[in-house]
Formats: C-alpha cells, sequence, structure tokens
C-alpha cells in the first residue's frame, strides 16, 4: 500500500512539474519555424475573376505552397498537386 501512495505521489509531482513545459509560449516555434521561407504570390485578379481573393504562398527550396481560398480554406501542394487541409469553422 505504501509504494502506491508512493508511486502516485512521485507522478503527481511529475504531471504537475511538467505542466509549464506544456503550455509554454510558442513563439519560439514560429522563428524556429516550418514557413519562414514561405513567400506570397502576388495576386493581381480583379473582382469578377475567379481568382479574386485567393493568396498564394511558395517556397521553392522545399518544394511546396499554400493556397488560401477567400473562405479560409487551405490547400497545400508537396509538388503533386493541391491537397485541401483545413477549412475555416463554420458559423455554428
Amino acid at each position: 500500500m505504501k509504494s502506491t501512495v508512493l508511486i502516485t505521489t512521485i507522478a503527481i509531482l511529475a504531471a504537475s512539474a511538467s505542466t509549464p513545459l506544456v503550455a509554454a509560449d510558442r513563439k519560439d516555434l514560429r522563428t524556429a519555424g516550418y514557413d519562414h521561407a514561405m513567400q506570397e504570390i502576388a495576386n493581381t485578379a480583379q473582382p469578377g475573376q475567379s481568382a479574386h481573393g485567393w493568396r498564394y504562398f511558395s517556397d521553392p527550396a522545399a518544394v511546396r505552397a499554400v493556397v488560401i481560398s477567400p473562405l479560409g480554406d487551405y490547400y497545400l501542394s508537396r509538388g503533386k498537386g493541391l491537397r485541401w487541409v483545413a477549412g475555416a469553422p463554420s458559423a455554428a
């Protein structure tokens, strides 16, 4: 019984000590980042044209691109065409 209490106490202390690590500010991830080489591609589409409002980003060195629709849908390409990866939350 005493060993179970001891193990439980150690587990609780370890969990509480690691909580600040999990909840830490994640700004450092952006600077070390995944998308630091992404460059926005200019979109000159005018209102009424099918590409109006879309945003395009590319990282030629990593052979990947991101396209964001006017509604907030994200598409990713790793050199083999676009694939939908996320959408804007719908209003409920």
